[in-house]
């Protein structure tokens, strides 16, 4: 007897292979961790040139169709891609160069003032420590079995000063890095219309119509939240960073700019960024003046509370989609995977995943005419 196969069963053995593949792949992620982690690390150093080109195209791509729609609206479409791109390559170079010098001198300024009496400190924090424990009547070795003598936490702090210094090798690499990728980054720009009617192209013809639209949606998703996220955390932690470099100086802070600078630039991680921005500035607060380190805690606390119920908010609004819980969720497993960078993207990432399965739970939904659940 031949078993004639419906649309639906069609839809369930699609669904089921689906399931089935995607816990196989769970399975092997889990269990072999260790090895899917060391073979991404390879292959992101290998295209790192490539991954920061895409991601500068990314940044510059809103800038550009902003000055072809607005300005070059009547040129032929070779003309005013390339002065459009041109333009806001400039802009960009000019506003990044201008913000980096400004921030750049005082944050150098804050490290080699800190550099030059960072041995008046430790010596000044172990007499106030141990006056400290000698007034409460403890042990006075207990001070030496703790945190050491002056000298040897001296000792300790340049133990790292070789690797710091030997990082300065590969600053060649880096710099023709960025080289390839800002390069990389405008040929894209050039002719994204043309690589993104190919990759249309080889989708509609790989896979069935219904499905291709579907990864149309998907990408067109992607864009929207990594695009919303990325610009809206740029512009947020570049206020903060503002914010925090004028309250710290209000407030008579030693390195204003520089704890305002790493302030800043960890504030692009979601809920825990301004705290992990304000741990070398506790250390070190901590030692040259214990009072300046209180308030420099309560004022970090003060300002994350602001950042994240009415600057964040403000900014990014509801346009990632995600419930408060979800992205405390994304940080921390991102985080634990990947490090800082997964901290970042964790968020975007799972906030793409949750829209997907959303949109995939009301089309199921509404093929069974369940339209009152959703």
């Amino acid at each position: 007897m031949k078993i004639k196969i419906t649309q639906e069963m069609k839809e369930k053995i699609f669904i089921g292979s689906v399931i089935v593949t995607l816990a196989l792949l769970l399975y092997f992620f889990m269990v072999h961790f260790s090895s899917v982690a060391a073979f991404w690390k390879q292959v992101t150093s290998i295209l790192s040139a490539f991954i920061f080109g895409f991601g500068f195209a990314f940044l510059l791509n809103p800038i550009m169709m902003a000055i072809e729609n607005k300005i070059f609206t009547n040129w032929n479409h070779s003309s005013k891609r390339v002065l459009s791109l041109l333009i806001a390559f400039l802009i960009t170079i000019l506003v990044v160069g201008s913000l980096s010098i400004l921030i750049i001198q005082s944050t150098l300024d804050s490290i080699k003032d800190l550099v030059d009496n960072y041995q008046l400190y430790i010596e000044e924090f172990t007499v106030l420590l141990t006056s400290f424990i000698k007034n409460q009547g403890l042990d006075e070795n207990w001070i030496n079995s703790i945190i050491g003598t002056s000298d040897q936490i001296l000792e300790t702090l340049t133990i790292g000063i070789p690797s710091i210094l030997s990082t300065s090798y590969s600053i060649v690499g880096v710099f023709i890095n960025i080289l390839i990728g800002t390069v990389s980054g405008l040929y894209l720009l050039l002719d994204k219309e043309k690589l993104i009617r190919h990759v249309k192209k080889l989708t509609y013809a790989v896979f069935p119509e219904e499905k291709a639209m579907y990864m149309g949606r998907f990408a067109n998703n992607a864009q929207r939240i990594f695009n919303n996220f990325i610009v809206g955390k740029a512009i947020d932690s570049l206020i903060i960073g503002i914010i925090c470099y004028i309250g710290l100086t209000l407030l008579n802070i030693e390195y204003a700019a520089l704890f305002s600078f790493i302030i800043g630039m960890t504030n692009m991680i979601p809920v825990f960024g301004p705290f992990i921005g304000a741990i070398p500035g506790i250390f070190i607060l901590l030692i040259m003046d214990p009072g300046q380190c209180l308030t420099f805690i309560i004022f970090v606390i003060i300002l994350q509370q602001f950042d994240g119920n009415i600057l964040g908010p403000l900014i990014l609004g509801d346009k990632l989609g995600l419930p408060s819980f979800w992205i405390l969720f994304s940080v921390t497993i991102g985080g634990s995977l990947f490090g800082i960078v997964g901290m970042f993207l964790g968020v975007p990432v799972f906030a793409l995943f949750y829209f997907t399965v959303k949109e995939f739970a009301n089309i199921r939904l509404e093929k069974k005419k369940l339209t009152d659940i959703i």
